[in-house]
């Protein structure tokens, strides 16, 4: 189904951009303006391009936060991109929207841009906002390890794809295989609730609601923080088109300047007060889960210093997805990624130690 949309999306998709601006959440209004100029002059003599961004998940979570770091710092201003903000639903769609044309840079699972690579779609991701996986797994006290949750019920956001990957890193280090486990599929916001009552013995979140979800009262402990129990996997892509980036490659390098800048900014931890500000603005969650989340992210080396595209971490994720036949075929590395452009941005500003 996952292959026929795509297919579907490559060959009549075309979602204009405006109805998808129209549905953008309120999130764009909390940003400033990215088109600052110091007077009228520099404004016609600098040209300002638009860009459109998709983001995963509406709210963000605190592990997409680096566009909206250069967009509060300037950092779009200074690379003239006047950046709208588009709140997706989920990966898939953020995906299509990529594909179709209506969004310019995607940011979603990197398991997109390999299921994509392995479907011949013609969009490869060109940086990580997050190569580690930033969530954790949350079960009930009476689980001590994932051996426990053998023919227990577990929380799903749905078959295959990064929702897959989240169970499979919460189980795996400990022998266990997902298909021991009896998967319950529902929207997020069901997970709390149904560990409430017992429906589901774990599910897995991102650090932001880990920390709520540990603070709700339920009786509930973090079982596995996955950027170890499943380090080499490769975790954010962000994906754009072919044909739009090698039309539109100095607007790509800009915009991936101002995102190595926004990340470099964020995990130097004299910034953190500041970047906890903007994350609780963003993500519109309560300040203590904004912070849980930054100093889990910190720890993890979650966030992208330089490119965050390492092979071997690439070409292992694109094998468990095989494995887990998620594709039919495993795709190369230079299938998936273009690192093109961000090796001449790392040329220019320079690579930082991880």
């Amino acid at each position: 189904m996952k292959a026929f949309r795509l297919q579907t999306a490559i060959r009549s998709t075309r979602v204009h951009r405006i109805g998808f601006v129209a549905a953008t959440l309120v999130l764009t209004s909390l940003l400033p303006s990215v088109m600052t100029s110091s007077n009228a002059a520099s404004k016609a003599a600098v040209k300002t391009d638009t860009i459109y961004v998709g983001i995963a998940l509406t709210p963000p979570k605190m592990v997409f936060l680096a566009p909206y770091v250069a967009a509060a710092r300037g950092y779009f201003a200074k690379q003239h991109l006047n950046v709208k903000f588009i709140g997706m639903p989920d990966g898939l769609e953020t995906e299509l929207g990529t594909v179709s044309g209506a969004i310019d840079f995607g940011f979603s699972s990197a398991t997109d841009s390999i299921f994509s690579a392995a479907t011949g779609t013609p969009l490869h991701a060109i940086w990580s906002y997050a190569p580690r996986l930033d969530t954790q797994c949350i079960a009930s006290n009476d689980v001590k390890s994932a051996k426990d949750l053998v023919g227990q019920y577990v929380g799903s956001t749905g078959t295959g794809g990064f929702s897959y990957t989240q169970v499979y890193a919460c189980v795996a280090a400990d022998g266990v295989s997902v298909d021991q486990l009896k998967l319950v599929n529902m929207p997020r916001s069901q997970f709390v609730p149904n560990l409430v009552n017992g429906r589901i013995k774990a599910a897995v979140f991102h650090a932001d609601d880990a920390y709520v979800v540990q603070h709700s009262g339920v009786k509930v402990h973090v079982l596995q923080s996955e950027y170890l129990t499943a380090p080499n996997w490769w975790y954010g892509g962000v994906a754009v088109l072919d044909a739009y980036a090698k039309t539109h490659k100095d607007i790509v390098e800009r915009f991936l300047t101002a995102m190595v800048q926004a990340d470099r900014y964020m995990t130097d931890v004299k910034h953190r007060a500041e970047v906890i500000r903007i994350g609780t603005k963003i993500t519109q969650e309560d300040k203590a889960a904004v912070a849980y989340a930054y100093d889990f992210l910190q720890k993890a080396h979650g966030w992208t210093l330089n490119d965050g595209m390492d092979p071997t971490a690439v070409n292992y994720t694109a094998g468990q997805m095989l494995s887990f036949k998620e594709i039919d075929k495993q795709p190369t590395y230079s299938q998936i990624v273009d690192s093109t452009y961000i090796n001449d941005v790392l040329a220019k500003l320079g690579r930082v130690a991880e």
